[in-house]
């Protein structure tokens, strides 16, 4: 999960005080959920590529003794 989640309620309501037709902001509200869940997506990646990158560096330090 992002690290500012919390902050996703207050974006949510200042969505909804903007002046702009109810589609648009539920546009915006969809927009703004896709944009965490592309974030969410690129910090486990990165998680599962350090993992990846450590069994490596093992696999190579065994292969070198």
């Amino acid at each position: 999960m992002i690290k500012n989640a919390n902050s996703l309620p207050s974006m949510v309501q200042r969505i909804d005080d903007i002046r702009a037709s109810e589609s648009d902001r539920e546009n915006a509200k969809e927009q703004m959920h896709d944009a965490e869940l592309v974030a969410d997506l690129f910090c486990r990646a990165g998680t599962n590529l350090r993992f990846a990158g450590e069994l490596l560096s093992k696999l190579l330090a065994q292969r070198a003794r």
